[in-house]
C-alpha cells in the first residue's frame, strides 16, 4: 500500500495513518465508527469484536434485516486495510448473493468510507477507493493485486474447491502480514464439503474463520456449529426483536401470514433453526397434522387426480379430493392405457367424481384419449408446461407441476384438510411424500420442485400419490360445488 511522497506534511499523515490502522487492527468496532463512518448496532458490534482475536472461528445465524451483510462488509473491509497481503476468500451459494448483496455491500461501504475521509480532511490518497480496486468480485491492493485481496466465488456441490489454495503469508515477518480470514456468506446453504476444503487453511496460524446466515438447515456443517460443536466457535444469536434495524411489526406480520409456529417465522424472524430442512417445500408437521384429522367435503366439488406410472417402479395413483378431505384412495402398478383408463372410469362413477385430472405425459396422453373416446369429463394436465402468473400466497412456480405443489401446500397451510378417510397406510405413505421433495429457485426467482428422478437419487420414491392429489388443485374446475356432470 504506497503512495506518493510530496514532502514532510505528506510523511506526517503517513506515520498517523499508520498509527490508525494500528489501533484499527486491535479494534474492528473502532473501524468501523472512524473509518468506515458506521454506528454499529450491538448485535453488529458483537460480531465484529468478535472476529478480532487471531485464529477466531465466529459462526452467527440471524434473523432477516438485522445488518448482518454491513456487519460481514466491515469485517472485510478492516481485514483487507489493517492486515498487509491479508487474503480474504469469500463464498455463498449463488453468484447473486457474491456480486448483488455483498459486493454491493463492500461497494456502499467504500463510498461512505471516502465521504467520512473527505469530511474528516485526509488527503484522497489514503481513501478506500485510492488504495483498493473493486471489481465485481473481487477487491485488490493496488500496490500488490496479487499478495493482497479478497475475493469471492460461488460454493456449489459439484465445486467443493471454492475456498482452496488459499495460505497465510506475506513479504516480511512484521504484525499483521499474511493474514487470512474466509467468509462464508448464507453459510446454511454451503455444502460440507466447501466447509471441509476450508479446514485445512484454518490451520495457518491466526487464520480467522466467518460465517454468518439465515439458519434455513438444522443440518450441516453451519447448524453443528451453532450445536454439538459450538464448543470450537463463538457463535452468534440475532433475532430481529433485539435490532433497532428491523421494523417492530414484522414478526407479528410474519405471524399472521405464516403462524408463530411456522420455521418462517423462526428462520426469518427468530434467527432460530427450523425443525427440520427448510428447503423442504412441506414441513412434515403439516403433513402429519392432517393425518389424524377428519374433514368435511361436502359441498365441495369432487375431484379425481390420476397419476399413471411412468416406469417400472412408479406405481399409478387414483385420489378423490373434496375441497379439505381427502376421501379416497387407490394405488396399482399396471400401466396398460386400456387398464387404467377403464379403472379411472369405474372409479369416478363409484367415487361420485365430477372430473378427472389426468397427467397427459408419457403413457398418460393414452389415458386421456381413451377417457374423451368414453365420454369422461377428463381435463389433460400437462405439468411440464409454464406455470400461471400467480401462485398459491403469492409465489410463482416455474412449470405447471411447482404451481399445483404450490398449491398443495397453501391447502394444508390453511384448510384444515383431513387425511382420516384414507387407510392409515395410504394416509401415512401420502403425509411422507408430501414432505419429502426439495424445492429452489431459479434465476428468475421463480420455484422449482425437486424432480422425481432427484427423489429417487437421494434413495427416495417417486411421489406418485402426492402428484395425484397435486392434480386436483388444477384450476380447470372451480374450487366450490359445481353440478355432477352425467357422463
Amino acid at each position: 500500500m504506497q503512495g506518493p511522497d510530496p514532502g514532510p506534511a505528506w510523511r506526517r499523515q503517513l506515520h498517523a495513518y499508520g498509527a490508525l490502522r494500528a489501533l484499527w487492527r486491535a479494534d474492528p468496532v473502532l473501524y468501523a465508527r472512524q473509518r468506515l463512518g458506521l454506528s454499529p448496532t450491538a448485535q453488529q458490534a458483537a460480531l465484529l469484536a468478535a472476529i478480532a482475536p487471531p485464529g477466531a472461528k465466529v459462526s452467527a445465524r440471524a434473523g432477516h434485516g438485522v445488518g448482518k451483510t454491513t456487519a460481514t462488509g466491515a469485517v472485510i473491509w478492516w481485514h483487507l486495510e489493517c492486515f498487509d497481503y491479508s487474503k480474504t476468500p469469500c463464498t455463498a451459494p449463488t453468484a447473486s448473493q457474491l456480486e448483488q448483496i455483498l459486493w454491493s455491500e463492500l461497494a456502499r461501504l467504500r463510498r461512505g468510507a471516502d465521504q467520512q475521509a473527505d469530511a474528516l480532511g485526509l488527503p484522497p490518497a489514503l481513501w478506500l477507493s485510492a488504495l483498493f480496486d473493486l471489481s465485481a468480485r473481487a477487491v485488490a491492493d493496488r500496490g500488490a493485486p496479487r499478495e493482497w485481496f479478497a475475493v469471492g466465488r460461488t460454493a456449489r456441490p459439484d465445486n467443493p474447491d471454492a475456498l482452496q489454495g488459499f495460505h497465510a503469508g506475506g513479504p516480511g515477518g512484521a504484525e499483521g502480514r499474511g493474514s487470512l480470514l474466509f467468509v462464508i456468506e448464507e453459510a446454511s446453504g454451503v455444502p460440507d464439503a466447501v466447509f471441509e476444503v476450508a479446514e485445512g487453511a484454518l490451520s495457518s496460524p491466526g487464520a480467522r474463520l466467518l460465517m454468518v446466515g439465515n439458519p434455513t438447515r438444522n443440518t450441516g456443517f453451519f447448524a453443528r456449529s451453532h450445536k454439538q460443536d459450538r464448543g470450537a466457535y463463538t457463535p452468534l444469536h440475532f433475532c430481529c426483536a433485539d435490532s433497532p434495524l428491523v421494523d417492530p411489526g414484522y414478526r407479528a406480520g410474519l405471524v399472521r401470514k405464516y403462524g408463530a409456529d411456522s420455521n418462517v417465522v423462526r428462520v426469518r424472524a427468530d434467527g432460530q433453526f427450523p425443525r427440520q430442512d427448510d428447503d423442504v417445500l412441506i414441513p412434515i408437521e403439516a403433513a402429519e397434522a392432517a393425518l389424524g384429522r377428519t374433514a368435511d367435503g361436502r359441498g365441495h366439488a369432487r375431484r379425481l387426480g390420476v397419476d399413471v406410472a411412468r416406469f417400472g417402479d412408479d406405481r399409478t395413483v387414483f385420489v378423490l379430493r373434496a375441497g379439505p378431505a381427502v376421501e379416497a384412495m387407490e394405488v396399482t402398478t399396471g400401466r396398460d392405457t386400456m387398464a387404467v383408463a377403464g379403472r379411472a372410469a369405474q372409479l369416478a362413477q363409484a367415487w361420485r367424481a365430477e372430473r378427472l385430472f389426468v397427467d397427459e405425459i408419457g403413457v398418460g396422453a393414452g389415458v386421456v384419449d381413451r377417457l374423451r373416446e368414453e365420454g369422461a369429463p377428463v381435463v389433460a394436465v400437462n405439468v411440464a408446461a409454464r406455470a400461471p402468473e400467480a401462485g398459491a400466497g403469492g409465489e410463482r412456480g416455474r412449470l405447471l407441476r411447482d404451481h399445483l405443489w404450490l398449491a398443495v401446500r397453501a391447502w394444508l397451510r390453511d384448510d384444515q384438510p383431513g387425511l382420516a378417510a384414507l387407510p392409515r397406510d395410504l394416509a401415512q405413505d401420502l403425509a411422507g411424500e408430501l414432505a419429502s421433495p426439495r424445492y429452489g429457485f431459479d434465476g428468475s426467482g421463480r420455484l422449482v420442485i425437486e424432480a422425481k428422478d432427484s427423489l429417487k437419487h437421494r434413495g427416495l420414491r417417486s411421489p406418485d400419490l402426492a402428484d395425484a392429489l397435486a392434480l386436483t388443485f388444477h384450476e380447470a374446475l372451480p374450487s366450490g360445488r359445481v353440478a355432477r356432470l352425467r357422463w
